[in-house]
């Protein structure tokens, strides 16, 4: 809770539109201007029972609502986050979408025709337990959209220092699935081409300036941790993954 609380804080002074999205901006060129849309354009979301789970300040359920989706509820752990989500609902007249503070372990189970998880599962305290925490959560033929950085390479220096920045307990790989029960399918979209190019340089311009920062705080390490993130695209260490498990009828 104290990162997504961190996390939700520095959002909301670098932007200054608190509905929009704690997650990454993405050029998909004049048809879309977010991931959001992009998962909303790919899936048939009217009528359909939707789980948000790390649903940051709304921003996605809100859209998923405004799309005709039949319910959506959307999850965080992060108090902060809830608060604005549901500030953000009151600006408009949707009944059909519900936010409150909730871990993916506590979701009820066969509930939901789709459950969307944008950069959040990677910040689960325990990957097993939060993942078949989400697959019990499917109806049949229900699906789980997962979107979130892939790290498929050895491990190095920059990913050991990005995990300790964010307190990650791994970074996600295609292996993690590899042990998926038959009763699932598994559909994997390398989305990496539509995110920003950033100069190597200036990344590791800014990471000096935090070395040289000798104050230590929460912040900081959360910065610095964006920043390495960064340079692990920048050296195409890091893939953008969509992940699709479909539950079977």
């Amino acid at each position: 809770m104290q990162l997504y609380n961190a996390l939700f804080q520095i959002e909301a002074k670098l932007k200054p539109n608190e509905e929009y999205p704690i997650h990454k901006r993405l050029n998909f060129g004049e048809k879309f201007n977010d991931i959001y849309e992009y998962l909303i354009y790919k899936f048939d979301i009217k009528n359909k029972s939707i789980l948000d789970a790390g649903c940051g300040v709304g921003f996605g359920s809100l859209l998923f609502a405004k799309n005709k989706a039949q319910k959506v509820s959307g999850i965080s752990v992060s108090d902060l986050e809830i608060e604005s989500a549901n500030r953000n609902k009151n600006k408009y007249d949707f009944d059909n979408v519900d936010f409150e503070v909730c871990t993916f372990e506590d979701i009820p189970a066969s509930g939901y025709d789709l459950i969307f998880c944008i950069e959040s599962l990677k910040h689960a305290l325990n990957f097993d337990n939060a993942f078949n925490a989400l697959l019990s959560g499917l109806k049949t033929n229900g699906k789980l959209i997962i979107v979130d950085d892939f790290f498929e390479n050895e491990m190095t220096k920059t990913g050991e220092a990005f995990m300790s920045d964010w307190n990650l307990n791994f970074l996600f790989a295609l292996s993690h699935f590899s042990k998926i029960s038959p009763e699932y399918t598994l559909e994997a979209e390398d989305l990496t081409h539509f995110m920003p190019k950033k100069s190597l340089f200036k990344i590791n311009s800014q990471l000096l300036f935090f070395k040289l920062l000798r104050r230590k705080s929460l912040f900081k390490k959360l910065f610095k941790g964006g920043l390495l993130l960064d340079k692990m695209y920048a050296e195409k260490e890091m893939k953008y993954q969509l992940i699709i498990i479909t539950k079977k009828g």
